[in-house]
């Protein structure tokens, strides 16, 4: 009984000889058929392996071209600057300050109504300022800002202008005394003048009085070097300036005293003394060209005994100088 269930048993199939049991091939063959199926599986997964590793290179040259191009669009994309445009009128003229907050300017165009733009090298700045006639009549100024990075900002204002006055005020500076004289003068009417030490605060002088085409002062200069700024504006806005060095000093001052048969001379400046001469009767002595350039110089002259002309001259390092001429007995 034993031998009959299992004889009529089905044996138990291997899961890798499914095919081989269905075709019943002979054992030669199967060896063939074996051989040509594990051939097979071998190029397959050699095919699969191929098409991985080129699926893998064209997903990492994917990855990189999209790094890349995002590197290249990211370098180039650039927010927008905060741009500012100012426009101040003078008279027939209008000047224009172009500020920006971090990107430099590149250029800067302009052009009035559809006429010719004009363009104005930004040189990299973030600030850039530039002074524009204004044309008669009604016009409108448009402007465009270019930054950098190709970022463009586009402004326009309008302008009415029409006046026979076109000269700008003369301004005229002289010393006077201790002082100093500012005059400016309009072929029409002045309106105001400012002046400013060392770019501090300006101070301003209205016209006035029966002479309008004339502003007329006296101004105290501070003691040292300093940058005189001066701006004149006529009735219709006509503006001139003038900038000057301006060497604020008094004159070096000197005494002569005597000692026995010897002329004594003494002499100071605050700012320096460049240059001492002395005349005794009819000789000269002198420092020389060589300045000085000391604060304090004391010069001994000896001389015969009577009477005795003495003329002094004491020069500053700032070209003012002192002079006197005494007699002495001595």
């Amino acid at each position: 009984m034993n031998q009959i269930l299992s004889m009529g048993e089905e044996p138990k199939k291997r899961e890798n000889e499914v095919v081989v049991e269905k075709t019943k091939k002979a054992p030669v063959q199967n060896e063939v058929i074996n051989r040509a199926n594990s051939t097979s599986n071998k190029a397959d997964i050699g095919k699969i392996i191929k098409i991985f590793c080129i699926s893998i290179i064209l997903f990492g040259l994917i990855l990189i071209g999209e790094s890349v191009y995002a590197l290249v669009s990211n370098s180039g994309e650039k927010g927008e600057d905060n741009v500012q445009i100012n426009a101040e009128r003078m008279g027939k003229e209008t000047v224009i300050t172009v500020q920006t907050e971090q990107y430099p300017v590149k250029e800067f165009t302009y052009k009035w109504n559809d006429g010719e733009p004009v363009t104005i090298d930004g040189n990299g700045t973030l600030k850039l300022e530039t002074i524009i006639q204004i044309p008669n009549g009604n016009n409108i100024l448009r402007m465009t800002v270019t930054d950098y990075y190709g970022n463009k900002k586009n402004f326009h204002k309008q302008y009415l202008y029409d006046s026979s006055d076109v000269n700008k005020p003369t301004i005229e500076i002289a010393i006077n005394g201790t002082k100093l004289n500012i005059k400016a003068i309009d072929d029409v009417q002045m309106s105001y003048i400012t002046y400013s030490w060392n770019d501090e605060e300006a101070t301003r002088i209205e016209a006035e009085g029966d002479n309008l085409q004339e502003i007329n002062t006296d101004i105290e200069v501070p003691d040292g070097q300093s940058k005189l700024s001066i701006i004149a504006v006529d009735k219709e806005g006509n503006r001139e300036t003038r900038t000057e060095n301006v060497i604020g000093d008094t004159k070096p001052s000197f005494s002569l005293s005597k000692d026995g048969l010897k002329i004594i001379l003494n002499a100071s400046d605050d700012q320096g003394i460049s240059k001492i001469s002395m005349t005794i009767d009819d000789e000269t002595r002198d420092s020389g060209d060589e300045p000085i350039n000391q604060k304090e110089v004391s010069v001994t002259w000896e001389v015969t005994s009577g009477t005795h002309t003495i003329s002094v001259s004491v020069t500053n390092v700032n070209g003012l100088t002192s002079t006197g001429t005494v007699t002495a007995d001595i």
